[in-house]
């Protein structure tokens, strides 16, 4: 009787750790964070945004960088809300979010690549 306790609670921990998920799924939004501030990339790759959730008077901004040409595209928030742009053409797979500090060097995530 034990046995079909200890695997019925495997199954169960194996199976709410899909659902929830360990990262983001090939196909979802990303979402990268510096604090409580944060950037996205939309599911299909062809917008990114960016977020500010801190009230702190700093504004926040995404570095992205398109696939083809190899540009990076910087887009800041500068009302404390959250702003979405269109990424042209190109499709977006890496960003790092940033909070943009005056008089001191500016806080940033890592770049992060989406699935």
């Amino acid at each position: 009787m034990r046995r079909r306790t200890i695997r019925a609670g495997a199954v169960a921990i194996a199976t709410t750790a899909a659902l929830l998920g360990a990262g983001t799924a090939f196909g979802d939004t990303f979402y990268v964070y510096e604090g409580e501030d944060f950037g996205y990339i939309g599911r299909d790759h062809k917008f990114a945004g960016v977020c500010d959730r801190e009230y702190d008077g700093f504004n926040v901004y995404v570095n992205f960088r398109r696939t083809t040409p190899d540009t990076v595209v910087r887009m800041e928030e500068t009302n404390g809300y959250c702003r979405t742009s269109t990424t042209g053409t190109y499709s977006v797979y890496t960003m790092q979010t940033c909070e943009n500090r005056p008089l001191v060097t500016d806080a940033c995530s890592a770049w992060k690549r989406h699935p």
